[in-house]
């Protein structure tokens, strides 16, 4: 053997104890399973009551499906893909419903949307173009679905809450936003609530149902409270924010009160069930907050005489607060 090939098996002897010396490489951190959301769901109805915890929603069968909101003022959220439970499922927890009752979600910062039986149990909720605004009919099934992921991830906490209402069912059209309840934490089965509408009449028309109405109404939107000299408080919308939906084509975004047309002047008919009617001018409408359109006397609903909603305010006469109210029209030049 000569010199160079001794070198070599020489090198080849020392590579192999220096890798056999080596200490082997570390085995890999395994990585945290992600924790599990510390939050539960109440669903109740008379005397019975569940709790779900994150773990038990998980084991029942879930829907998917798209859907998107419209706020008040115009702003859209696309549609995205949802993962929950049917409302309808959760209320079969405690025995489920039927056309005699209502369903009221509500949040954990007491925001609350009461839903009809068809609702729930038919989605007939209004659509909307989510590139122009517009009503648009949906003539498929929409779902009321108590989403716990977005996008296959659970959603956030800070934004949505880890349950959401949502309805679901299009992947071109969003519905109204008001019906998105976030930070649900409890589902109520109720004896259905009568239903009415208010009709707004002027440059639009709309037909304003009665959860569209308390919507607007709620502390956090719209709502405005007066409390008249016998104590009683008095809950509902300012009118000129009802005018600001129907006097132009503009019906949420910020300015839905054209100020312009006020000036040059109209007429508004607040008119009752049995055709009494009570006739403002815009001037005096205008950015009045002490005109409210009423539909709750101490956080109860009006009396039969009054029901479903009533004109009030410190500077009313008496042949001004109209009760009964089923439409306000505006005579636009």
């Amino acid at each position: 053997m000569n010199k160079r090939n001794l070198s070599t098996i020489v090198t080849i002897l020392a590579l192999i104890l220096l890798i056999g010396c080596r200490p082997a490489a570390p085995a890999p951190t395994p990585t945290p399973a992600a924790p599990i959301p510390d939050a539960t769901l109440t669903i109740r109805s008379g005397d019975q009551s569940v709790t779900l915890t994150w773990e038990d929603i998980q084991e029942m069968p879930a829907y998917e499906g798209l859907g998107g909101l419209i706020n008040s003022v115009g702003n859209v959220m696309p549609p995205s893909k949802y993962k929950g439970i049917p409302l309808e499922d959760l209320c079969g927890l405690v025995g489920g419903i039927t056309e005699a009752n209502s369903v009221r979600v509500v949040a954990s910062d007491g925001y609350a949307m009461t839903f009809s039986y068809d609702q729930v149990t038919t989605g007939t909720f209004d659509t909307y173009d989510p590139a122009t605004g517009e009503n648009t009919p949906f003539d498929g099934k929409l779902w009321a679905v108590i989403a716990y992921e977005r996008e296959g991830e659970p959603l956030l906490e800070e934004k949505e809450g880890r349950f959401r209402l949502t309805t679901l069912g299009s992947p071109k059209l969003v519905t109204d936003g008001h019906w998105w309840v976030k930070w649900v934490e409890t589902i109520e089965v109720k004896e259905a609530l009568d239903q009415w509408t208010l009709h707004l009449e002027g440059a639009l028309t709309e037909d304003m149902d009665r959860g569209t109405f308390e919507t607007g109404a709620a502390p956090s939107c719209h709502g405005t409270a007066w409390t008249d000299d016998k104590g009683r408080t008095w809950t509902g919308i300012p009118l000129w924010l009802l005018v600001g939906r129907v006097d132009d084509e503009n019906e949420h975004e910020e300015g839905a009160f054209n100020d312009d047309l006020a000036g040059a002047g109209y007429e508004i008919n607040v008119i009752a069930a049995d055709g009494y009617i009570a006739t403002f001018d815009s001037a005096t409408v205008a950015r009045n907050n002490d005109i409210i359109v009423a539909h709750l006397m101490d956080d109860a609903p009006l009396q039969e005489k009054h029901w479903p909603l009533r004109l009030v305010g410190p500077n009313l006469e008496k042949s001004q607060s109209v009760g009964n109210i089923v439409t306000i029209e505006l005579v636009l030049p």
